[in-house]
């Protein structure tokens, strides 16, 4: 942007300026007016319960601007606040910064905590998320919607993270010199966080454990998200963790599963503690792979309209019995799972009550490159229950005793896992008398 010194003009030239921004304001309302019905796509949408958007009916005709946001008032406004920013900013802005503070604005108004715009390059990150691959430190997060310090949930296996002092349930107080503030945006950081292979980024954490501050540097890497983990559990029963639902996770799964059978598997436990969600086709298939023939999840709008469902074929189904392990952080995807194997029976909750998301996203491409996400629409279980604010209960419900840490994991005092392998034994053997 030009400077502009006020002081210096003449009210005749304040018009003219004015009268320019105006023209500047309106064009830049028209595009996010534009943008935001254009370039819908049904192959777009991504998150952990993702919709599919109708775009058939989508005529040059029908995406014009209908909207009651964008009037006179809203664009005299805007442009007397970019004047003002002109003249009297004392730090230099780019125009392209401005835009995209309009756009996202407009989304951050629906006060959503999953609602986003994207700039192209953010969509690019995005999509890297998805992809199973990326360039960084393999740290899986969630933000605390208070503080918006992201939280640590788990730590991806061979991973540069596991060289250096950070463990799941640490905040993320400070990237670099960058002291995180409550309203910044979960995909923003992890940008901060990520960066080009061979790079270091500087940590500085909170743990609640021992009430102090730690500081790490950790070199990015290119890192698979291993999201499946497996090994034997007394020679017969299965273990599987998932960590995520990412790109990769189903072939992982079924990989695993495979395996597991392999060594004699007469029983499995799927952990999904701690796992956030991810991707609603992956657990789609997931669930497809293990269910009969039926009704996996299906998705309503606001109006109460069914706009998608997905069911499981009778190709495939695990006849095993199955103990699904469960807490507090388990969301979204994690929840279809759990649920629709709790509904048909086929397996036993352990632990705790899920996170209760059963909201949907849909990210839409927009023509630019860049990507807008909206929750679309609330998801049902097999049987119609509607889970959102509500989690899926447990079957055995059970804590983590008050000393348990993190490096207790699958050990002696992970209270949840020996209770998935008593309840597994039960199933398979029968209760000892």
């Amino acid at each position: 942007m030009h400077d502009m010194h006020l002081k210096q003009k003449s009210i005749e030239g304040a018009g003219k300026a004015m009268n320019k921004h105006l023209k500047k304001a309106a064009a830049i309302i028209f595009a996010v007016s534009s943008l935001a019905l254009a370039g819908c796509s049904q192959t777009g949408e991504r998150d952990s319960a993702s919709g599919n958007l109708n775009t058939s009916k989508n005529t040059k005709e029908e995406l014009s601007y209908q909207g009651s946001v964008v009037d006179e008032d809203t664009l005299e406004k805007i442009s007397g606040l970019e004047t003002m920013v002109d003249a009297y900013y004392y730090f230099d802005v780019s125009d392209e910064d401005l835009r995209n503070g309009l756009y996202a604005g407009l989304i951050a108004a629906l006060d959503d905590p999953y609602a986003k715009y994207y700039t192209a390059e953010e969509f690019v990150k995005m999509q890297e998320d998805n992809s199973g691959e990326y360039a960084g430190i393999g740290v899986t997060v969630r933000q605390d919607l208070d503080t918006g310090y992201p939280i640590a949930i788990s730590i991806t296996e061979g991973s540069p993270a596991e060289n250096v002092d950070i463990l799941p349930g640490d905040y993320v107080v400070k990237i670099n010199d960058y002291e995180i503030q409550p309203a910044d945006d979960l995909d923003y950081l992890v940008t901060m966080i990520r960066g080009e292979e061979g790079t270091d980024v500087t940590l500085e954490l909170y743990r609640p454990d021992d009430l102090k501050y730690h500081s790490v540097t950790i070199t990015r890497q290119i890192v698979e998200n291993r999201t499946v983990s497996s090994f034997m559990i007394d020679d017969e029963i299965g273990y599987v963790r998932i960590t995520q639902f990412v790109g990769n996770t189903g072939t992982l799964f079924e990989e695993a599963v495979e395996e597991l059978e392999a060594q004699g598997m007469q029983g499995m436990i799927i952990d999904v503690r701690d796992n956030p969600g991810g991707m609603l086709n992956v657990v789609v298939d997931i669930c497809d792979y293990l269910l009969p023939e039926g009704m996996i999840v299906y998705q309503e709008d606001k109006e109460g309209n069914v706009l998608s469902s997905y069911e499981s074929t009778a190709e495939e189904s695990f006849d095993k019995p199955i103990v699904v392990l469960t807490n507090e952080e388990s969301a979204s995807a994690s929840e279809i799972l759990t649920a629709s194997l709790k509904e048909y029976e086929i397996a036993t909750v352990v632990g705790e009550n899920t996170f209760g998301k059963g909201i949907v996203q849909s990210v839409i491409p927009l023509a630019d490159g860049s990507a807008v996400k909206l929750t679309t629409a609330k998801y049902f279980t097999p049987l119609g229950n509607d889970i959102h604010g509500i989690g899926v209960a447990p079957d055995v419900e059970i804590s983590l005793p008050d000393d348990y840490t993190t490096d207790d994991f699958q050990g002696e005092k992970d209270a949840q896992y020996q209770k998935g392998i008593e309840v597994i034994k039960e199933m398979m053997h029968g209760k000892a008398e």
